[in-house]
């Protein structure tokens, strides 16, 4: 002990003896270790922080979002919040923003952000940030990174604010002062291939915290040309052995070749094409005002819908000519016909007796008669009268649909669609016999319609724009904006959606209103938590406040799962619920409802308290039993009878991947809906699956009737592509819903498809014939943002639906491969003819935008030759760079003295609108 004290005194003795030096050795290793410190991410993250103005202070999001601004220093005198606002507004109208995908690989696209400033004025540095949308999980393998994703210059940060939006931000490594004509570029790797310019998104916007957002004017509107082409190898394949490639002009004219043009069709064209026709092709009769009537004996409402049409008098007559009858008869199909009696019908057209007869087992048959009365008649004008007549062509048709469920699903929380539109939409489904609309009104972009209750979910969930607080609406997303001006936003009052319901009845299709739960509710999950904050009421709460579960769901939420184990959970939906049976009952009662439960992303619950306890109340291992649970328990709950209840597929999975098996009181009541047919993920034969355990099964194939996926391999072409790279009209068409392993397409490469690839999950027979209901197209609208890019992406695609639906060909019974395709190829020669000859104008009177397919060409001894896949379809060329256009006439040799490209495109009828121009040499 004296020699610790000895010791204790002596180096108190030196260290008063070097104080000064001592100290300045302090002082200096302080500064370095400050200096390191404040370089780190340390400093950056936990140390630094802007204040917020008042609105933007509360809020689980704003603690992520001010520990991004704390990642940036102050090294510039202070800005104010007006010069701020200046800057903002200046950026927004002087940035150029190029975006450009550098290249693809199996796992990720590597892309390129480039901000060019145009302008004369030098931007201090402040707290900017630059919102911008991407459809994958940008820096999916260092996801999640609340704080951050550190870019190679490490003068810029990207921030994950939710869903596919992401932040650009600068740095304390930033330049002190952006100069005119600076650049600054940013590279960042996303997951999953990234091969169209419609992969990608508009209304990119600039804010700061204290200033209100502008949207770049480079990015603003639908025409993407901040979006660079992608016309290079590594941009265009998406891994490396893809076999996919963008057709060229002369690949079109070889694939267009396979369809003859018949030049002029029969009368009796008419689609979906009818179970059996007799004449068609000979005599004719004329229907005029004033010299015919309809006698409705029955069916009133349909005879009336004609009448309107053909501007007749409804008189109850006895008259035996120029009279159109309507009645109540059983119409007599084949005895071994499985086809749907309700919806049959008869048509007898008699030009020697001057009538026309309709009969119909009931009053859908009576409706789609009408329709198909519609598709037959040809308009004609008397020159000298004026008067305006209808020809209708000899004929007899016996005519009843093969499948009861024929339908058509539309997502309207991605993107809103107006009730007009809807309206228009539910004409063209009645045009061809589609009598189902799956009505998807939630998801976690959008909550479409009205509940008086909670109206949280229309101020704030139906809303979509710049809100920090996030008191005011969800974020934006899928290029919608920083305002509420656009389709991120908008929902259907109780009036409006019962006018849907009323006019959907009139025209006989039921309305499935989907409301998607557990997982994709991320609108009703932040909707009903906001409620709770104004409240403090935790009846209706939809999670678990003490969750701690982390995890990514495929469209990059990560808080859209509603908590299944609490009970205000079904206090929530049965309220709901209970809503939209209200609004049916008196209009078309609520048979139906669609429950979704697809994509609930692994991981959720899985720290969650209240869950831990339920499951080991209830005796539950995980996260296939807590959705089993969920789903059995709300439709126990609802207490409604005589409903059927839809889910997707995935809902009703267990661990293997392997249906539920269906409980005895829920047999017949249960539909499935079946979309992973992709075979190289061993999913190919669920929908037999399904239908051999009990559910009743919706065939809803993603390779084959996705509408939101591209027309062509191009990347000029709009849509998804996860489930394959393309989808045109004839693969719609050329479906076979009674034998899911004739439908083998390619491989996700484009390679063709192996015996063993197709059977890698197993082929099971199919037991249960009598439990596929039916088919359905789906359109998804991540990438459709108005209505003429929803009509681009449906027509004419859909008519290819309605008629698989409604009309099972005789090629589909032959089983031989080679005679099946060479009658399935002579049959698509005739649909194809029918679309471009007649539907298409028939659309176009309808004012429908369908997709102008481009058309192919080739130029052979100075004959220029071209062709489209739908005959009949107007096309032009131009010698001279696109200045003038002439007509193609196809009856006349085209024979051109020039040298260099010839410029070719499609147009529609009336001349308006025109596609895509295409060059052959």
């Amino acid at each position: 002990m004296p020699t610790l004290k000895r010791y204790i005194m002596c180096f108190t003795l030196r260290l008063n003896r070097h104080k000064k030096l001592v100290l300045f050795a302090i002082v200096a290793l302080t500064v370095i270790l400050i200096h390191r410190y404040m370089q780190s991410d340390h400093y950056l993250i936990e140390e630094f922080s802007f204040s917020l103005p008042p609105s933007q202070k509360s809020g689980p999001h704003n603690e992520v979002h001010n520990q991004g601004h704390a990642r940036i220093t102050q090294k510039m005198k202070h800005v104010s919040e007006e010069e701020s606002q200046r800057y903002v507004d200046y950026m927004a109208e002087n940035f150029i923003i190029n975006f450009t995908v550098i290249r693809n690989t199996a796992s990720y696209a590597l892309k390129k952000i480039s901000l060019h400033n145009v302008g004369q004025l030098k931007i201090p540095y402040f707290v900017w940030s630059i919102y911008f949308y991407d459809i994958t999980f940008v820096g999916n393998s260092r996801f999640p990174y609340p704080m951050g994703l550190r870019l190679d210059n490490a003068e810029l940060l990207i921030f994950h604010e939710g869903g596919n939006l992401y932040r650009l931000q600068p740095t304390n490594k930033f330049p002190p002062t952006i100069h005119p004509d600076d650049r600054i570029e940013v590279e960042y790797d996303a997951y999953g291939p990234h091969v169209s310019r419609y992969f990608s998104f508009p209304n990119w916007f600039v804010s700061c915290p204290t200033c209100a957002p502008r949207i770049l004017k480079c990015t603003q509107g639908e025409s993407l040309d901040f979006v660079e082409k992608l016309s290079k190898v590594p941009q265009l394949k998406r891994f490396e052995n893809d076999l996919h490639k963008p057709f060229t002009v002369n690949d079109r004219f070889k694939r267009n070749s396979a369809t003859g043009n018949l030049r002029k069709l029969p009368m009796n064209s008419v689609i979906p094409t009818p179970l059996k026709v007799e004449g068609g092709d000979g005599d004719s009769l004329l229907v005029t005002t004033g010299d015919w009537v309809i006698n409705a004996q029955d069916f009133k409402e349909e005879a009336k819908l004609l009448a309107e049409s053909l501007q007749l008098d409804m008189k109850k007559t006895e008259a035996v000519s120029t009279v159109i009858t309507f009645s109540r008869t059983k119409i007599n199909l084949p005895t071994d016909s499985k086809l749907s009696l309700s919806e049959a019908y008869e048509i007898l057209i008699d030009p020697d007796s001057d009538t026309i007869q309709i009969k119909a087992n009931s009053e859908p048959g009576a409706f789609y008669a009408v329709q198909t009365l519609f598709s037959l008649m040809e308009k004609e004008q008397d020159k000298k009268t004026r008067s305006v007549g209808y020809r209708f062509p000899k004929i007899k048709i016996t005519d009843a649909p093969r499948f009861e469920y024929r339908g058509l699903m539309l997502d309207v929380s991605r993107n809103f669609v107006t009730k007009k539109d809807i309206l228009k939409l539910l004409d063209l489904m009645a045009m061809y016999k589609i009598n189902k609309f799956h009505f998807h009104l939630t998801d976690d972009d959008g909550w479409r319609f009205e509940v008086p209750q909670f109206p949280e979910l229309t101020k704030f969930a139906a809303n979509r724009c710049h809100d920090p607080s996030r008191k005011v609406c969800l974020p934006p997303s899928l290029g919608s904006g920083p305002y509420t001006n656009t389709s991120g936003s908008g929902y259907y009052s109780v009036q409006d959606y019962k006018e849907i319901l009323r006019y959907a009845k009139s025209r006989h299709i039921q309305v499935i209103p989907e409301v998607d739960v557990p997982g994709h509710a991320g609108s009703a999950v932040k909707a009903m938590e906001l409620r709770y904050k104004k409240t403090k009421d935790a009846k209706y709460r939809l999670t678990d406040p003490d969750d701690l579960s982390k995890y990514r769901s495929a469209q990059a939420h990560t808080d859209n799962a509603v908590n299944p184990c609490i009970d205000s959970t079904y206090e929530f939906f049965k309220v709901i619920l209970l809503n939209l049976h209200d609004m049916h009952k008196d209009i078309q009662p609520l048979t139906y409802y669609m429950l979704g439960g697809d994509e609930v992303a692994k991981g959720a619950w899985e720290r969650s308290p209240v869950c831990e306890k339920f499951k080991r109340d209830k005796g539950l291992m995980g996260y296939h039993d807590l959705k089993k649970y969920f789903f059995k328990r709300l439709v126990n709950e609802l207490k409604l009878k005589g409903l059927n209840v839809g889910l997707w597929e995935d809902a009703v999975l267990n661990d293997n991947q392997e249906p539920h098996p269906v409980e005895e009181s829920k047999k017949g009541k249960l539909y499935t809906y079946s979309w992973t047919n992709i075979w190289e993920w061993k999913k190919g034969s669920l929908a037999y699956k399904l239908a051999n355990a009990g559910y009743k099964v919706v065939m809803s194939p993603a390779t084959y009737f996705y509408l939101d996926h591209p027309y062509e391999p191009d990347p000029e072409e709009r849509g998804l592509y996860w489930a394959t790279r393309y989808i045109d009209t004839q693969t719609v068409f050329s479906y076979q819903p009674d034998d899911l392993y004739r439908n083998r397409g390619t491989q996700h490469n484009g390679a063709p498809m192996t015996d063993d690839i197709l059977c890698s999950g197993g082929c099971p027979p199919l037991k249960e014939p009598q439990n596929i209901k039916g088919i359905q197209a789906d359109l998804w609208t991540e990438t459709i943002r108005n209505v003429d890019q929803m009509e681009y992406m449906l027509f004419p695609r859909l008519l290819a639906l309605a008629e698989r639906a409604w009309h099972k060909a005789p090629w589909e019974n032959i089983k031989d491969l080679t005679r099946r395709n060479l009658k399935q190829q002579t049959d698509w020669e005739v649909f194809a003819n029918k679309v471009g000859h007649k539907e298409l104008r028939r659309l176009e009177e309808k004012r429908v935008k369908y997709r102008l397919d481009l058309p192919g060409g080739r130029f052979s001894n100075s004959i220029l030759e071209v062709n489209t896949i739908f005959p009949g379809t107007p096309t032009e060329y131009s010698l001279d760079g696109g200045k003038t256009w002439k007509k193609y006439d196809p009856e006349i040799s085209t024979k051109l003295q020039h040298k260099g490209s010839i410029l070719l495109r499609s147009s529609s009828f009336d001349g308006k609108r025109k596609s895509r121009v295409v060059s052959v040499d």
